[in-house]
C-alpha cells in the first residue's frame, strides 16, 4: 500500500489526525474503522461469490467503491494499511469460542501488532461481540468501550494459546483463542473458500451486516434488523429485495 492509498484509506474511515506509534493512535483507527466499514458478506450470500483477498481487489471494494466485507477481506486491508504506516505488525489465525458447545476451527484472521516491547489484538473484521478496541496481550481484566473482557495469557490446558473471555450475565465465557504466531496469505484462501462454500457455512446462505455504533450498533440477520441504541433494541422484519437494499444502504452505508 503506498502513500496515496494510504492517506485514501484513512479518509474512508474518517480518520484525519496524525498517524503515531502509539496504543492510543492505534485504538483509535481501529474504532473508527468499525464505526465506518460495515461487517458484511453479501458478495458470498448474495452474488455468491468467493470474495478476492488479493489487496488491489480489497481496496477497490472497501475503500473505492465503499463497501464493507468479513474478516479475511477488513483485517487483511487493515493489516496491510498498519504496515505502511509502520507498525510492526503480523496477522495471526483465530479460533471462535463465542457460545460454541465444541471447539472450533480456526475461520477468522486478525492482528497483532507489537509495539513498545507489548503485543495487542487489533480486530477490525468481527461483526459480533468482539471488542470493540485495542487489547493488551497480557494477563488482566479490560474494559473495553462498555464490555468487560478478561485476557489469558498461555493457559496450559489450552495448550499454552492465549484466551480473550468476554462478561455477559455476570460470568466470564471464552470468545477467542489464538497464538500469538504468525501466519501466510495462503493460509486464509482456504478458509476463505471454506465459509464461501462448505454446506452448513454460517455465512454461506444468510445475509448479515454489522455496523458498531458508540450508542450502540446496527445489524442486519437475513430478513431481521436489529437497531441497539443506548441499552434499547428496535426490532424490524424486512419484507423485500427493495426494503433490505434500502436498509443497506441507509444503516450500512452499503450500495449494491
Amino acid at each position: 500500500m503506498n502513500e496515496v492509498q494510504c492517506r485514501e484509506y484513512l479518509a474512508r474511515i474518517g480518520f484525519d489526525g496524525e498517524v503515531t506509534h502509539t496504543a492510543k493512535c492505534l485504538d483509535e483507527l481501529i474504532l473508527a474503522h468499525l464505526k465506518t466499514v460495515p461487517f458484511e458478506n453479501l458478495d458470498v450470500s448474495q452474488d455468491h461469490k468467493v470474495p478476492s483477498l488479493k489487496e488491489e481487489d480489497l481496496f477497490d471494494k472497501i475503500v473505492i467503491r465503499r463497501r464493507g466485507g468479513w474478516c479475511f477481506e477488513l483485517n487483511k486491508l487493515f493489516y496491510e494499511l498498519l504496515k505502511a504506516c509502520g507498525f510492526d505488525a503480523i496477522p495471526i489465525a483465530v479460533r471462535i469460542i463465542w457460545m460454541k458447545p465444541e471447539l472450533p476451527p480456526y475461520l477468522h484472521r486478525a492482528t497483532v501488532v507489537r509495539l513498545n516491547g507489548k503485543e495487542y489484538l487489533c480486530d477490525v473484521g468481527y461483526g459480533g461481540p468482539g471488542p470493540k478496541g485495542l487489547v493488551e496481550l497480557a494477563d488482566g481484566e479490560y474494559q473495553i468501550q462498555n464490555a468487560q473482557f478478561r485476557v489469558q495469557m498461555h493457559r496450559p490446558d489450552t495448550k499454552g494459546a492465549i484466551i480473550i473471555e468476554k462478561l455477559h450475565d455476570g460470568e466470564y465465557h471464552e470468545m477467542l483463542r489464538f497464538y500469538s504466531r504468525e501466519t501466510e496469505d495462503v493460509d486464509y484462501s482456504l478458509m476463505n473458500l471454506y465459509c464461501a462454500r462448505a454446506d452448513g457455512a454460517f455465512f454461506a446462505n444468510r445475509d448479515v451486516a454489522n455496523l458498531y455504533r458508540e450508542d450502540g450498533g446496527n445489524a442486519l440477520m437475513e430478513n431481521e434488523l436489529k437497531l441497539t441504541r443506548n441499552g434499547m433494541v428496535t426490532v424490524m422484519e424486512c419484507h423485500s429485495d427493495e426494503e433490505k437494499k434500502e436498509w443497506l444502504k441507509q444503516y450500512f452505508g452499503i450500495k449494491k
